[in-house]
């Protein structure tokens, strides 16, 4: 299970490795562990883990890359634990990754809800101040006074007298101000928690669609961008599914909008269905032309979600006005390739769709 540095094998498949000198191989290494040493060192608490958590997952991966030690999550009692071999890059690099992701998320949050607080507090800060003028002017005329008894020479006493008075009055108008600013800050913050859960309801009702209640199509367009990004950072693949309900105008036609209405929301609910992990976004793109989101998903995946997506919505059967609408769809299925951009992406998805449409419907295409 342990190794040292300089026994370290390299397995053939490795080219890098095999040209590299042991010498720079040695240093290679300490600079790995190194680093993963100063993240947790210099790490801090974030809401999923504390820094003390951090700094010693940092510690059993620098130990396991320089000799060997089980890495986090690796069961040492397992048995095949000890017939591992070379260190675990792949898995150190998905920390760091996911160590830092947490982080950015962390800091920009807490940064955003930071400035918010600061900007009511110093404009109901200085709205204090204003409406306190005449507190400003008992303080300037205390003050005043204890001067010019300093200039004055005058006894002691009456010097030490004239100090507890001022002393007595600025104490009691900072507490009333106090207290004041307390009564304020305390009425804006019940204030400002029921704006954010307005503005919270608010904007997820601006990403939803009305008809079905799934997303809309501008909530579609920023996951996508979304998604995107993440697998450039994580390397994990998605499925993007573009789905269309066939001949869905002869249902407006034969039956009414009220019926092509209800259809919709019946397609809408059985997405959902098939769909229902956290990770899995469902969107209305537009008139009966659906999409659908799969992360962590290659095309094998992708296609297999769309054969079922076929066969429950074959399964549909829509009752309207003692008549009975029978449903079919056409999916097209497209990885995404993190090379490309996202529009591409999506017009790989609209043309598999296409092309489902193309060779008959009722079918998906990639």
């Amino acid at each position: 299970m342990f190794w040292n540095k300089k026994s370290d094998k390299k397995t053939p498949d490795d080219p890098a490795a095999a040209e590299l000198p042991a010498a720079d191989s040695d240093s290679a290494l300490d600079t790995a562990a190194g680093l993963l040493r100063a993240f947790g060192k210099y790490a801090f608490d974030l809401d999923q883990q504390s820094a003390k958590t951090i700094d010693e997952l940092c510690e059993q991966w620098a130990r396991h890359l320089l000799i060997g030690s089980p890495y986090p999550g690796l069961d040492p009692n397992a048995a095949n634990a000890g017939a591992m071999i070379g260190r675990n890059w792949q898995g150190a690099r998905d920390f760091i990754i996911r160590l830092r992701q947490q982080e950015k998320t962390y800091v920009s949050t807490h940064f955003k809800e930071i400035r918010h607080v600061l900007g009511d507090f110093i404009d109901t800060l200085g709205k204090v101040i204003v409406e306190n003028q005449d507190d400003q002017d008992q303080i300037a005329g205390q003050l005043d006074r204890l001067k010019h008894v300093i200039e004055s020479n005058a006894p002691l006493e009456a010097l030490k007298e004239e100090a507890g008075r001022a002393i007595g009055a600025i104490g009691a108008i900072a507490e009333q101000r106090q207290q004041a600013q307390r009564d304020v800050l305390k009425q804006l913050a019940g204030k400002l928690r029921t704006m954010r859960e307005e503005l919270s309801a608010a904007r997820r009702e601006m990403e939803l669609d009305p008809l079905t209640r799934l997303y809309n199509r501008k909530a579609f367009d920023q996951q996508l961008s979304r998604t995107f990004e993440l697998n450039k950072l994580s390397g994990q693949p998605a499925c993007l599914l573009m789905a269309d309900l066939d001949h869905f105008k002869d249902i407006n036609d034969r039956f009414g909008h009220l019926a092509g209405d209800l259809t919709l929301k019946r397609f809408a609910d059985c997405c959902a269905q098939t769909f229902p992990r956290r990770s899995d976004f469902v969107a209305r793109y537009g008139g009966e032309e659906f999409a659908i989101i799969v992360q962590e998903a290659p095309l094998e995946v992708g296609s297999m979600l769309a054969k079922r997506l076929l066969g429950a919505v074959r399964g549909l059967r829509i009752a309207h006005e003692n008549r009975e609408i029978a449903l079919t769809v056409s999916v097209g299925v497209a990885e995404l390739n993190p090379q490309e951009e996202p529009a591409r992406w999506l017009r790989q998805a609209d043309e598999a769709l296409y092309r489902a449409k193309q060779y008959g419907r009722d079918r998906f295409a990639v």
